[in-house]
């Protein structure tokens, strides 16, 4: 596991940039401009998101791949919100 020294706004904004929306491939989820907010609290990284709609079939392996990734960045723990207002536009 990587030391939570990497655990950097940047760091984590760029490993966002490595998750994909599974309907979308070639599309990061920060691309979408789903992230609406990172936080990194020691080694715990919250992150709010919106989805692209309530029922969004993709939310769960979306909201998986997030947390997965920012685990394997060096996170003890990770928590990913969904934020509904505003809602996501493209």
């Amino acid at each position: 596991m990587v030391e939570a020294a990497a655990l950097t706004l940047e760091a984590v904004w760029a490993a966002l940039d490595e998750v994909m929306d599974p309907e979308i491939p070639v599309v990061s989820v920060a691309d979408l401009g789903l992230i609406r907010e990172v936080a990194i609290n020691g080694s715990h990284v919250d992150v709010a998101m919106t989805p692209t709609f309530l029922g969004c079939p993709a939310l769960a392996v979306m909201q998986a791949s997030i947390e997965s990734r920012l685990l394997a960045l060096g996170a003890d723990h990770v928590t990913v919100r969904l934020l509904l207002a505003p809602p996501w536009t493209s």
